[in-house]
């Protein structure tokens, strides 16, 4: 998992937060502030500091690393207050360009560094802690990773609370090293309780709840449990309409992940979500051009699973009229490519089972032609692995089955040739242990 520019930005902005350790007297926060301020202002380094976060927030980690190499160079003999920030900063740029050994030591070393002058529990620790789990993670060390990813947990819950909302991200990472592991059990666990912090600080039906229920309900799909992930949707659904009533545009959102859910797993046998859309689409007046576009997007798609190709073309047409007169939005680009509809991946042997043993990530690369009515042709295995054989034929075969939205131009659907979809699969290790023994 990627460290996120977020992450980045805290730790090389940490400084502003640091403590003054000169002052007799603590001073106001806003006067702290303003002296760390001016005190950054007037380092040498500034220069350096502004280009290093630019290069950053370019995501140009090869140009950021010369300058956050230089900062943290010169600070070897006198540091600065924001040397911690400085040296986090140069390991979460190490980490994105896969210098693991390296990044850990300088996370490592701020953190301590932190820890000394400010406690073991300092709020400084947490985004300091935050970027050290990620890190683990890309090294696959999952286990040290969950157990200081949990130390940052810890101090947010002392600070802010033992069911913040703020320690999501947290937990979103502890989920990623727990399935790093092969411990679905303990992840899904995690992503329960993410949500159940938002129900306990805002209540159940709180509109704030929404985006954790939505979170958690794209994990269970992701996880090949839709119909876990159908009853947050429905959760979403019934609180939207309790606030909003039976009409309005709010419910629309729900609507269209409980329609697609039933795309993938009735395959269009289960047409209520289905008319209720339609219905609320049609009487809503609040519904923006995006959500309107969207919908109508979607009932062309369920139109050309259940082989009414001429009714899609127009729900098509109609999408792209809604959606072009939006400054914001590039039609074009979003219906450039065609787009799967009821795709569902083969199970691999990882994932019948409880994926208690080592597991690593392959590639299965399928190339074919799309219809302007949404049917692949001539679908092909690009990938050649003999530990995938069977995955592959399957792949294959599931592939030939799937309805896809066509590219459309100027709002008609066309036929695509050569179009190519990239599958993660996980096998087990052990399988490359046994071929180098034979």
């Amino acid at each position: 998992m990627r460290a996120s520019e977020a992450v980045v930005a805290a730790l090389a902005l940490a400084v502003w937060a640091a403590p003054s350790a000169v002052d007799a007297q603590e001073p106001s926060a806003q006067a702290q502030t303003q002296t760390q301020t001016q005190a950054a202002e007037q380092s040498p380094l500034t220069g350096l500091r502004r280009g290093r976060d630019a290069f950053i927030g370019a995501r140009d980690f090869s140009a950021a690393l010369g300058p956050a190499e230089s900062i943290v160079d010169a600070q070897r003999s006198e540091r600065e207050q924001q040397y911690p920030a400085d040296l986090a900063a140069l390991g979460l740029i190490r980490g994105e360009l896969r210098d693991l050994d390296a990044a850990l030591d300088n996370l490592i070393e701020a953190a301590d560094i932190v820890m000394k002058a400010e406690g073991e529990y300092s709020p400084t620790l947490i985004e300091y802690y935050r970027g050290l789990g990620r890190t683990y993670i890309k090294a696959g060390q999952y286990q040290q990773a969950i157990v200081t990813l949990e130390q940052a947990q810890h101090i947010t819950q002392r600070h802010l609370g033992l069911f913040n909302v703020e320690q999501a991200g947290l937990l979103d990472d502890i989920t990623t090293a727990y399935l790093g592991l092969g411990n679905t059990v303990d992840a899904s666990k995690t992503q329960v309780e993410r949500l159940d912090n938002a129900i306990r600080r805002f209540g159940p039906t709180d509109p704030r709840v929404i985006p954790f229920r939505y979170t958690l309900a794209r994990y269970y799909e992701r996880s090949r449990l839709p119909e876990s992930a159908r009853e947050q949707y429905e959760e979403v659904l019934s609180s939207q309409e309790g606030r909003l009533g039976g009409a309005d545009a709010g419910l629309l959102a729900p609507l269209r992940e409980l329609v697609q859910l039933d795309l993938l797993v009735a395959q269009g046998a289960e047409t209520a979500q289905r008319d209720r859309l339609a219905a609320v689409l049609e009487q809503s007046q609040n519904a923006t051009p995006v959500d309107r576009g969207l919908s109508l997007a979607l009932l062309g798609d369920w139109a050309t699973v259940t082989g009414d190709t001429a009714a899609a073309a127009d729900y098509y047409r109609e999408s792209w009229r809604t959606l072009s007169g939006q400054p914001d939005v590039d039609v074009a680009e979003y219906f450039r490519k065609p787009t799967m509809i009821d795709f569902v991946p083969p199970l691999s042997p990882v994932d019948r089972n409880e994926r208690s043993k080592p597991y690593t990530w392959s590639e299965i690369v399928l190339q074919f032609d799309v219809t302007a009515q949404g049917l692949p042709s001539d679908v092909r295995v690009m990938t050649r692995d003999a530990r995938l054989a069977s995955l592959q034929t399957r792949y294959n075969r599931r592939m030939r089955e799937t309805h896809f939205r066509p590219r459309l131009v100027a709002g008609e659907p066309v036929a695509t040739t050569n179009v190519k979809s990239t599958h993660y699969v996980r096998r087990y290790v052990e399988n490359d242990e046994e071929e180098q023994q034979q």
